[in-house]
């Protein structure tokens, strides 16, 4: 469904500008650890597609067109906040469950931002990967607060039954629709405290706390315990966090920020 034909090549290591920088039109291929700086904006528009993985790092990002994560499969990052128009477009491949980027994994974006989403989403499995209805899929990641959702998906034959879940802080992911149906609950009187931390959260609720477990933004679960009292964020480096609490069959997600 994509990476096939490349208008322009770019093999970039690092390229700064000191001005807006617009794609009119173009394929601009990012390799891996590639940066393209600019203290200004950044305009996608008229077709150009961002391909590759690599760090797009502006003060805004703007997409009219396409965003196309890897050569096979692919991590993406935006270093900045990320509009899509109703004309943009996210072309993800799934290639298996390894996890985000990796090979027999599945394609990312990443926004160290707010995200406005809009637009069109298209997600294929490649190499005959068959999901199982377990699997889950995070898709896009953003450290800011999200508005928005796709206007359109259009998901491969293999992902019957699949779906794009906006319930978790801080992540996109493509789910099935089996686990849409336990979805995010309110446990009474939750709270997790304080944020940000430098170490330790407490929790506390009026409901029974089961387990905990602690997930950075990429969706990779980095803690889980069974103390529910508090726990020590003191070892997990700098950044934003969410912390999933369970009680029976309810959970709550909070996101914490460790400074």
């Amino acid at each position: 469904m994509k990476k096939i034909l490349f208008i322009l090549l770019l093999c970039i290591t690092m390229h700064s500008y000191s001005q807006s920088l617009v794609n009119d039109g173009a394929d601009l291929m990012l390799q891996e650890s590639a940066l393209i700086y600019s203290a200004d904006s950044f305009e996608n528009r008229n077709g150009g597609q961002i391909k590759g993985d690599g760090i797009m790092d502006f003060s805004e990002a703007m997409n009219l067109a396409v965003i196309n994560p890897g050569v096979i499969i692919g991590d993406l990052s935006f270093d900045s906040s990320l509009i899509n128009s109703s004309a943009a477009g996210f072309m993800l491949d799934i290639q298996g469950n390894a996890g985000i980027g990796l090979e027999n994994g599945h394609d990312h974006v990443f926004v160290d931002g707010d995200l406005v989403m809009n637009g069109t989403l298209d997600i294929a499995t490649i190499d005959g990967f068959m999901p199982a209805n377990t699997d889950s899929f995070t898709i896009i990641s953003y450290t800011g607060n999200i508005s928005g959702q796709f206007t359109s998906v259009n998901l491969g034959v293999n992902l019957s039954g699949f779906a794009v879940d906006y319930t978790l802080p801080g992540q996109i992911r493509l789910v099935h629709e089996s686990l849409l149906n336990v979805a995010e609950t309110t446990i009474e009187s939750l709270q997790v405290f304080p944020n940000p931390t430098n170490d330790v959260v407490y929790i506390r609720s009026l409901d029974k706390i089961d387990k905990v477990e602690v997930y950075n933004l990429l969706g990779k679960q980095v803690l889980i315990t069974n103390r529910t009292d508090k726990v020590d964020l003191g070892k997990l480096a700098k950044g934003l966090y969410l912390v999933k609490v369970y009680s029976a069959q309810k959970f709550s997600v909070k996101k914490i920020k460790v400074q």
